[in-house]
């Protein structure tokens, strides 16, 4: 009996006290789990801050060289049968309050005109949406809309509306809700102009409001600047 209680008593000290190699290997394995978060942290937060430092400088780019280019000929563009291409940069902010930040966003846009005055357009787009609150979370957009777009003939300056759907795929980080995940149906409308600096080439400055089914983030305003190339 004395020897049954001595065994159980050493099997028991064996679990509930490990030795110091073992204290030392679980710390070592929670300690390297806890800095590779943190480093995949600290490069989420780097790559957003990164891509905010390029957005600036290239907006006021754009904007310079329209300054430059006052002294454009006349636009001869659109005409039925003409299309063109576009690429955009810029910010969205969401209108939840825990996704209303300034994000940075970026867009791409091929364009059939029917009409001098109507035009059909694809649009591929990426932003990211960083949460308040957990401040380490975001939610990855990706989108592909397809709009009819309505411009009116303005010489050198066509403002235009346009209205469309399309389809939005969001990736949450880890620490957000799962259920965020998924492609979704959504509707986008807005306005801008194409203000032209030669016979085919414009600025062009657009915002549009998208409404998205599913979880938060389901609604945000995305206002961007580029050039547009018709051919």
């Amino acid at each position: 009996v004395a020897q049954g209680l001595e065994l159980r008593g050493r099997v028991r000290r064996a679990i509930l006290e490990p030795s110091h190699t073992e204290r030392k290997q679980f710390t070592t394995m929670i300690g390297g789990k806890m800095l590779k978060m943190t480093k995949s942290t600290e490069m989420r937060h780097l790559k957003i801050q990164m891509a905010r430092a390029l957005v600036f400088p290239v907006l006021l780019s754009l904007l310079s060289a329209t300054t430059a280019l006052a002294a454009h000929k006349p636009s001869q563009a659109p005409k039925a049968g003409d299309m063109a291409v576009s690429a955009n940069l810029g910010f969205a902010t969401a209108f939840e309050d825990n996704f209303n930040n300034l994000d940075p966003a970026f867009t791409g846009t091929f364009e059939y005109y029917s009409t001098p005055r109507v035009s059909w357009r694809g649009l591929l787009g990426f932003t990211s949406f960083e949460a308040d609150s957990p401040s380490d979370a975001e939610v990855d957009f990706m989108f592909v809309n397809g709009n009819v777009v309505y411009n009116w003939e303005g010489g050198w300056v066509h403002p235009f509306i346009t209205g469309g759907l399309g389809f939005y795929s969001k990736d949450a980080s880890p620490s957000l809700p799962s259920d965020i995940d998924g492609t979704e149906l959504g509707l986008n409308f807005g306005g801008g102009l194409d203000w032209f600096l030669g016979e085919s080439w414009a600025l062009k400055f657009e915002g549009t409001v998208h409404g998205v089914a599913g979880e938060e983030p389901d609604s945000f305003f995305l206002g961007t600047v580029g050039f547009k190339w018709w051919f």
